[in-house]
């Protein structure tokens, strides 16, 4: 037993803080997300009446306007685009509603 080598305890002093998360990138995400909101009501409060109506009627709940393709506002389906080599009509499915 007098060979035996000696055990050695090596303790380690701790460093920083370590890694806290993120929290706070989604809290500064929010913050920034309610500024834009912000200055967009902001903006839109001091335009003019022909823009306020514009971005009423953008965001209006009404039907969109169609043209009987069940598309909003298309003059043509993807399929009737001669630049379309990918699809062929009888893959593509228009529902009228």
């Amino acid at each position: 037993m007098a060979d035996a080598r000696p055990i050695i305890i090596i303790k380690k002093k701790g460093g920083h803080g370590g890694h806290h998360g993120g929290a706070w990138k989604v809290a500064y995400a929010d913050f920034v997300t309610a500024m834009m909101a912000l200055f967009i009501v902001l903006w839109l409060m001091s335009a003019d009446e022909e823009l306020k109506k514009a971005v009423s009627s953008f965001f209006s709940n009404s039907a969109p306007p169609s043209d009987g393709t069940g598309l909003p506002c298309s003059k043509k389906t993807p399929a009737s685009d001669s630049n379309n080599s990918m699809r062929s009509p009888s893959d593509v499915t228009v529902i009228s509603t």
